[in-house]
């Protein structure tokens, strides 16, 4: 054949160099998108009619009057640059050797049977002035105390104010079976349930009656610490909350997270191993959750076979497992077990319970979180409330918020430490001689070694000084944290 009129196709050069401009395009696209939100102002969004508190500042004066660091913005760390690489880091990295502390442990033993593990920083042996404000603090999903990011925040909540902390005492709710706290009850914990934060903030009210309380909840945590000030209202012990990552909406995360895009597949499929694992040591006959009388009993062959098939693990739901576990046995009142999923999620939405609050409270999410998405910020549900304020930032992923360098002691440095200390000493500041006086005083009654107030009550089962705490339950082993 004459080599002049010889042809080599160029479809596949063609189709290479047009991949390659797109690739191109693509990541010049998230570069300048990373570039620009860097320096994107953090919004916020306030109530329409914001009503004063008793010191007669309303919520909105409180964030303009201390929160500094919401006006400065957050610069994520230039090696973390958007919210997967946030998160995952988050997750993965090593945090062992950060904020090491010694919790002293609380066992209470509740009136349904459950057992709560309390984890008290400072410990009680070490004494404060009377007046040193208390924080409750709740963890992400299947976490505790040993979390990096609890840890984190109960260092600089303990810290001196000199030292810009809140000169507090911190106490860590690990939620039943969580956190090494022993399952002692037919049913286990959800974003509807605040039983057990309630037991605790009564406990930690009888032993510093004198202390001002606040809240700080962590994603689902922070689900709980939402619902709980909605619930108590008028009456609630505690005189303000941080809620960080909370998912205000759950239909809208939990389907969310059953979209096929490879990453947010890896979330959904790391938060269901997180829930197959917190779940499996409880699978033996002599289990409360294992005994014919617990709603999970129906479930679990299903529960099992999932234990012992990789295929069928591989392909898991966040969803899937919400539904077998969290809509069986996420709480232990009449409403359970739901016979739906959806029916399950509207009830335990935090966001339901908006309205509610009547203590300041401060909401903080990343609008880059690719587990708590932005679309699941419910914008008209703060404005029409009446003290929560809600500041969403554009960087900062799941329980990230990295802002140090690549090395150096300050390389785990996270951003949101700041205005939740500011917050939180903002109210305490603002009316220092009312601030740790009760609406009620608590009526005490003791019945051997029960303590009662009102219809709630506890055993103190155990006092044990928790060491090793610092990574040592799973965190630091390779699972997304929720």
């Amino acid at each position: 054949m004459d080599p002049a009129f010889s042809f080599t196709p160029s479809y596949p050069k063609t189709i290479c160099k047009g991949l390659s401009i797109a690739l191109c395009f693509f990541l010049l696209y998230h570069l300048i998108l990373i570039i620009t939100q860097r320096w994107t102002k953090i919004k916020l969004t306030f109530p329409d009619k914001p009503r004063k508190s008793c010191n007669g500042e309303s919520v909105v004066e409180l964030v303009d009057r201390c929160c500094k660091s919401l006006k400065d913005g957050f610069r994520a760390s230039w090696w973390l640059p958007n919210g997967h690489a946030q998160t995952i880091y988050s997750a993965m990295a090593d945090f062992s050797k950060d904020d090491q502390i010694t919790y002293q442990r609380q066992l209470l033993r509740v009136t349904d049977g459950g057992t709560i593990g309390l984890d008290i920083y400072p410990p009680l042996s070490v004494t404060l002035p009377a007046n040193s404000p208390v924080v409750l603090i709740n963890h992400g999903l299947t976490g505790g105390s040993h979390e990096s990011y609890v840890r984190n925040m109960v260092v600089w909540l303990t810290k001196p104010v000199a030292q810009g902390g809140l000169g507090g005492r911190a106490g860590v709710v690990n939620f039943r079976g969580c956190a090494s706290t022993p399952l002692t009850s037919p049913h286990l914990y959800s974003t509807g349930s605040t039983m057990d934060l309630h037991t605790s903030v009564l406990y930690l009210s009888t032993l510093f009656p004198a202390a001002p309380m606040f809240g700080v909840g962590f994603s689902l945590g922070a689900a709980v610490m939402t619902r709980y000030l909605g619930e108590q209202g008028d009456y609630c012990r505690l005189k303000g909350g941080v809620v960080l990552c909370c998912p205000l909406d759950m239909k809208v995360v939990t389907y969310g997270l059953d979209s096929p895009h490879p990453l947010t597949r890896l979330y959904s499929l790391s938060m269901s191993h997180k829930i197959l694992r917190s779940i499996s040591p409880h699978l033996i006959p002599s289990s409360p959750l294992s005994h014919p009388t617990s709603h999970l009993h129906i479930h679990l062959p299903e529960i099992i076979s999932l234990t012992k098939s990789l295929r069928r693990r591989i392909t898991l739901k966040a969803s899937k497992m919400l539904e077998l576990v969290a809509c069986t046995v996420g709480g232990g009142n009449e409403l359970f077990p739901f016979e739906t999923l959806d029916g399950f999620l509207s009830w335990s939405c935090p966001g339901n319970w908006i309205a509610s609050i009547r203590r300041p409270t401060l909401a903080i999410s990343a609008l880059d979180d690719p587990i708590v998405s932005s679309a699941c910020l419910p914008y008209k549900a703060i404005r029409q409330s009446s003290h929560c304020v809600l500041a969403t930032v554009s960087q900062g992923g799941h329980l990230g918020w990295f802002e140090g360098p690549l090395v150096g002691k300050n390389k785990h440095k996270r951003w949101h430490v700041k205005p939740t200390i500011e917050f939180l000493r903002g109210i305490l500041d603002s009316n220092s001689t009312n601030v740790g006086k009760n609406k009620e005083q608590l009526l005490v009654r003791r019945e051997g070694d029960w303590t009662w107030i009102g219809e709630v009550g506890w055993m103190v089962l155990d006092e044990v000084d928790e060491k090793g705490w610092s990574g040592s339950e799973g965190e630091e082993g390779g699972e997304l944290s929720d």
